[in-house]
């Protein structure tokens, strides 16, 4: 999951919550009559063809450490580029809020107060944005992104999308206006409205990206693009990160380790309130109501 470069605390930390993560999802797709599959969808896995050392290091140092919240075991939820902060597990999906998995932003240093300037506000969120510096992820290549569309293949990505899903207004022809008119204190896109010929589609956290080809997270505004009669042409999409955000940033703890940060002051970062402990008896794996 890591790659075989990785520095020993972040190889540490992504051990634990792989464990962690394989250990709690056993049960999720009882009904489908498996465990795990060995991709993103749930957690990849090479076989013997992605044994290095260092990984073996890793399992040995750590070996029946999990990561726990109380009693239980953590959604240990994780992406590869958070883009600068964070997501809590409400802003991309639906359900139980899970305590330890906050807005936290993604830098060893104090560069932004989330407490005094929350990203819903899209003012804040453009300024964020336009900070490179000073984080975990500073130099990655989706860290920051500028991707732009032109109308007609937004128009195509979003009738395909409404046509999959079986959603309304799958027949319209062209886009008019594309709107972000929700944000959540972590900059994540909660409502997403688009105007088309035949009227108003609402796109919701990550339908968002399900939607259009462009954005690699849902932390990003739109900038409408005009051709030389000031007509709509397109929209660039501007942001930051790629996958949920949920969660360890992969190359975040690759710098936090480099800096010296061991493993547990990395998952301590990424996941507050929790602890490491071995596995034991009294630890709950998983929760029907959840």
């Amino acid at each position: 999951e890591i790659g075989k470069g990785a520095p020993k605390g972040a190889t540490e930390a992504q051990t634990i919550i792989a464990r962690t993560y394989a250990l709690r999802n056993l049960r999720r797709f009882k009904a489908d009559d498996y465990q795990l599959c060995a991709d993103t969808h749930c957690q990849v896995y090479k076989g013997l063809s992605g044994v290095t050392p260092n990984t073996d290091q890793a399992i040995t140092s750590t070996r029946g450490l999990v990561l726990t919240y109380g009693s239980e075991l953590v959604d240990a939820l994780y992406s590869s580029t958070t883009g600068g902060v964070t997501a809590p597990f409400s802003d991309i999906w639906n359900g139980d809020e899970r305590p330890y998995l906050k807005a936290v932003i993604d830098s060893p240093q104090k560069v932004w107060d989330l407490s005094q300037q929350s990203l819903a506000s899209e003012e804040s969120f453009r300024r964020f944005i336009a900070l490179e510096e000073g984080f975990n992820e500073t130099g990655r290549n989706v860290f920051r992104w500028n991707r732009e569309s032109s109308i007609e293949q937004l128009s195509d990505d979003l009738q395909r999308y409404l046509k999959r899903t079986k959603r309304p207004l799958a027949n319209f022809k062209k886009i008019k206006r594309m709107q972000v008119t929700k944000r959540s204190p972590s900059g994540r896109i909660l409502k997403l409205e688009v105007k088309t010929d035949k009227g108003l589609v609402e796109l919701h956290k990550t339908e968002v990206r399900s939607a259009f080809g462009p954005p690699r997270s849902t932390l990003f505004y739109l900038k409408p693009v005009y051709d030389e009669n000031e007509n709509l042409k397109a929209y660039a999409f501007i942001g930051g990160g790629f996958g949920h955000g949920v969660g360890l940033s992969q190359y975040g703890s690759y710098n936090l380790a480099r800096l010296g940060w061991s493993a547990r002051q990395i998952l301590a970062f990424y996941y507050p309130g929790t602890r490491i402990q071995p596995l034991n008896e009294s630890i709950v794996f998983w929760r029907e109501s959840r």
